[in-house]
């Protein structure tokens, strides 16, 4: 059943330090922490703007768990942050990467 916003997977709130890597633009990479995250994508708050459909590799943390995926959104967040949508290409049944913590409720 889909969701409000259109998500047929439940997101699960979890913090982790995550690398985005752009598969178009050589060099391009940024670094952030995840606010929740499904086996079929994550939104991570980053420093930089990215661009819908852009294919990006996505760590976290750095070595531990890699997949391509591709920028689904990007919205301006707090502090000149930018919260990003990104939706993986194999989907990842156990989201649980080690150092992985659950979000604090602020």
């Amino acid at each position: 059943m889909y969701s409000r916003s259109g998500r047929v997977d439940k997101r699960a709130p979890l913090a982790v330090a995550v690398r985005i890597t752009s598969l178009e633009h050589h060099g391009r990479v940024d670094f952030g922490l995840s606010q929740n995250v499904s086996p079929f994508g994550l939104r991570v708050l980053v420093g930089n703007q990215w661009a819908p459909n852009e294919p990006v590799q996505v760590e976290s943390p750095p070595g531990v768990f890699r997949s391509r995926a591709w920028i689904v959104y990007c919205q301006s967040a707090q502090d000149g942050e930018f919260a990003v949508g990104l939706r993986l290409l194999t989907p990842q049944p156990s989201w649980t990467p080690n150092g992985a913590r659950p979000v604090s409720g602020k």
